[in-house]
């Protein structure tokens, strides 16, 4: 496929407002590549406008709806027949990364220094042609399928080769876990070292798993399913016997049903909660009413917490209680880091993509959400998308009020 060049030089930018056969040629080309659907007019209006900003979207340019030197050659350069023809390839490239997501992986390999602000700029593109030169691929500043396969590879090699990758654990829940199971000895810390380490690697070696001293997905979902068996296999060992009678309702109750006196806490979710139930904390939520239990993991979330469930088989117990996914405000109880903290939840994924990574500008995403932002980091999980954490004051993040509904929930949860 041939395009005609001439019309357009590469220090011209055009934009709302601009007119001629250079804005006609950049509309055909939108156009063909699945983000214009307007009529070729040579007029760059608000449709054009907004259709360079999705471009640049999915892209990983800065979304300003201009089209620059960057954004045509990009817009322009590189393009087979194949990907012309086939927008839907396009809209799936799992290769297209965030700025956000550059910056990152460049500051990890070394090649940027600057804040990791989402924002192109001179430092952002500098590091970009340093690694670009260094990896011998064309150093234009722009990161490419090309130039992000290789850069999300070098960045997780990196990660890969670091003392510990977290991988949504913190340290300090790594530790516990091991101590629990009896594969580590130190303090709880939260310090990776060498007893850490050894600490993973007896436990990979003990369980099949390669004995890197990393953990990945793999050796997370093993020891939390292993320390989650250990927890309720000491909770079944005999207890020593009470001079107080049982009452009818304990005697009745569920074996993993919270009870009233367990040691639940109201916190509020300013003050308190948001801070137990910190961004990465991985938690056990317990439903009052059938004292069924799950693993989730908070991702996002200010005016109350967003979070993901940790594995496909937690998804399935979660659509267990709602009797599938549902908007539906439960009671629950929060447990992370031994504290148990009265809550209210809500079981429909929304607002993400699992398919697509995490962050990334994606479309038709869960829960009736449209464009924009794929909030789904957990990946291979179940469900697309994060669900609703209340907690005592907590707001929704469309109307930022409070929610009535969720605040009598967490009141009920509140008397177990």
């Amino acid at each position: 496929m041939i395009f005609s060049l001439s019309s357009v030089a590469y220090a011209d930018t055009y934009k709302d407002g601009s007119k001629g056969q250079a804005v006609e040629d950049i509309q055909q080309q939108l156009k063909k590549l699945g983000f214009f659907q307007g009529e070729a007019t040579g007029y760059f209006g608000p449709q054009t406008v907004t259709a360079v900003k999705r471009f640049q979207l999915k892209r990983g340019l800065h979304a300003d709806g201009v089209v620059g030197s960057g954004t045509y050659k990009y817009l322009f350069e590189g393009v087979s027949k194949t990907e012309s023809s086939n927008s839907k390839t396009q809209a799936n490239d799992k290769h297209v990364i965030s700025i956000k997501e550059i910056q990152t992986a460049l500051k990890k390999l070394g090649f940027y220094t600057g804040a990791v602000d989402g924002l192109t700029g001179k430092n952002t593109e500098d590091a970009i042609i340093k690694f670009q030169k260094s990896n011998k691929l064309t150093a234009d500043g722009i990161v490419g399928t090309g130039t992000s396969k290789l850069l999300l590879a070098a960045a997780d090699k990196s990660t890969k080769s670091e003392t510990i990758s977290t991988n949504a654990m913190s340290i300090k829940e790594i530790q516990t876990a091991l101590k629990k199971l009896g594969y580590y000895t130190g303090s709880v810390d939260g310090v990776t070292g060498s007893k850490t380490k050894s600490a993973i690697q007896k436990f990979q070696k003990a369980n099949k798993l390669t004995a890197d001293g990393v953990v990945g997905t793999t050796t997370k979902n093993k020891l939390v399913s292993a320390a989650a068996a250990k927890t309720a296999t000491s909770a079944k060992a005999p207890a020593a016997a009470s001079t107080k009678a049982v009452t009818p309702a304990t005697a009745t109750a569920p074996a993993t049903a919270v009870k009233s006196g367990s040691g639940v806490e109201l916190l509020d979710w300013w003050k308190e909660a948001s801070k137990v139930f910190k961004l990465g904390s991985i938690a056990t939520v317990t439903d009052v009413k059938t004292g069924k239990a799950f693993k989730i993991v908070r991702t996002y979330g200010t005016n109350h917490a967003d979070v993901e469930a940790l594995t496909a088989e937690d998804s399935k117990i979660i659509k267990d209680i709602w009797g599938g996914w549902s908007w539906t405000r439960r009671p629950v109880i929060v447990e992370v880091n031994d504290r148990k903290l009265a809550a209210s939840m809500a079981a429909m994924p929304h607002a993400g993509v699992d398919s697509q990574p995490a962050n990334t500008y994606v479309s038709q995403r869960s829960g009736g959400y449209s464009r924009g932002a794929n909030l789904d980091k957990i990946k291979d999980n179940g469900m697309s998308g994060h669900m609703d954490v209340h907690f005592l004051n907590s707001k929704t993040h469309g109307s930022n009020k409070v929610d009535s509904k969720h605040q009598a929930a967490i009141k009920q949860a509140a008397k177990y």
